[in-house]
């Protein structure tokens, strides 16, 4: 399929999704190598390196395509990759972005803007938790790299890192931190999970975020909205969380922020600038309950919407167990379920989520 069929088959769902309306659940057709890989002609742009890293069908580029056509290793990529996504992955942000359209939307406010601290390269959440927001700002630690060049060196290596470091993520949601420590770079990473979710990348860029590399992938969604992700290496301790940095990232605020499987950081005194900064710059926050404690959020401030239930952290994060947030669960009596694992919840019976929005 050529981009320009792919171009009018974007603008026809930009139209549809004009409504707004909660995505359906449209099963993923598996991936066949032996079918649906061929050589094809042209230079491969950046949404074509984004496919072959993701194991998809590259559009343009006969280098990749001849690769993707002749390489057993690859197909066993390909496969792990396409199976991780269609009978995991596709699944639970399906149920994340319908979730928001029934439950979330309502008393976040329809944020356009997100703000997620401790993210990491995690755009693929970020953007099944908040469908209909257009810029993710992400924040990490992670190293930002650039569009890999595939042409100069054996891309097997690479395609393996990927597949480790992101196993967990498409299998349960969230990244472990002793894997990215040798990860590929961010940006590798987030332009292999939007191909994977069927976004077409439109441009890579590096940015400066006060002096802390950073990258801007521009990007429109199966959907057909136009977005863009901006990931950051930062320091968001006190020490790294500083005033240019701050300056930098208020111009992102004023809608929302979201905290996930966040190691409970924003609990610790080290952090406290940022957990600040958020409860300063931020109209509403979506968490769970490894993001600010319960107790920072002023009652007569802020209105608080709790979902799922809460009894305490998993056991390596026992210590931060919040007793006001347990008895504030336990005085709401019924509230919302969450149909999905979040965060280091796995089930979706443990899972917990609040939702603060400033009065």
């Amino acid at each position: 399929m050529n981009r320009t069929v792919l171009a009018a088959l974007a603008a026809v769902a930009l139209s549809q999704c004009a409504s707004e309306l909660p995505p359906t659940a449209t099963p993923p057709i598996a991936l066949n190598p032996a079918t649906d890989y061929r050589v094809v002609s042209g230079n491969a742009g950046v949404d074509d390196i984004a496919r072959f890293l993701a194991g998809r069908p590259v559009l343009e580029g006969e280098a990749l395509s001849s690769w993707q056509v002749r390489n057993d290793s690859y197909h066993a990529h390909a496969l792990d990759f396409d199976y991780l996504w269609r009978r995991m992955a596709s699944q639970r942000t399906l149920r994340q972005a319908q979730y928001f359209f029934e439950t979330t939307r309502g008393p976040l406010g329809n944020p356009n803007t997100v703000v997620y601290p401790f993210g990491g390269p995690d755009i693929l959440h970020a953007n099944s938790m908040f469908p209909t927001a257009t810029t993710y700002v992400l924040l990490g630690l992670e190293d930002v790299g650039a569009v890999p060049d595939l042409a100069s060196s054996d891309p097997t290596p690479l395609l393996g890192r990927l597949r480790t470091v992101l196993n967990e993520p498409l299998r349960y949601g969230y990244y472990i931190t002793e894997q990215m420590r040798v990860a590929p770079p961010a940006t590798h990473i987030m332009m292999t999970t939007l191909a994977l979710s069927g976004a077409e990348i439109s441009s890579v860029s590096g940015i400066d975020a006060a002096g802390r590399p950073g990258v801007e992938i521009r990007y429109r969604t199966a959907g057909g909205t136009s977005k863009r992700a901006i990931y950051v290496k930062a320091d968001l301790s006190n020490r790294g969380f500083d005033s240019s940095l701050q300056g930098w990232l208020s111009r992102y605020s004023g809608d929302a922020a979201y905290f996930k499987a966040a190691s409970y950081l924003p609990h610790d005194g080290n952090f406290s600038a940022v957990r600040d900064w958020v409860l300063a710059n931020c109209r509403s926050v979506l968490q769970d309950d490894s993001g600010i404690p319960f107790r920072y959020y002023d009652s007569s401030k802020w209105e608080t919407t709790l979902l799922g239930g809460y009894t305490s952290p998993i056991p390596v994060f026992s210590k931060f167990r919040q007793s006001d947030l347990a008895s504030a669960y336990a005085a709401a009596g019924s509230v919302p379920q969450i149909p999905f694992g979040s965060g280091y919840h796995l089930r979706a019976s443990e899972a917990n989520l609040q939702i603060h929005r400033r009065r």
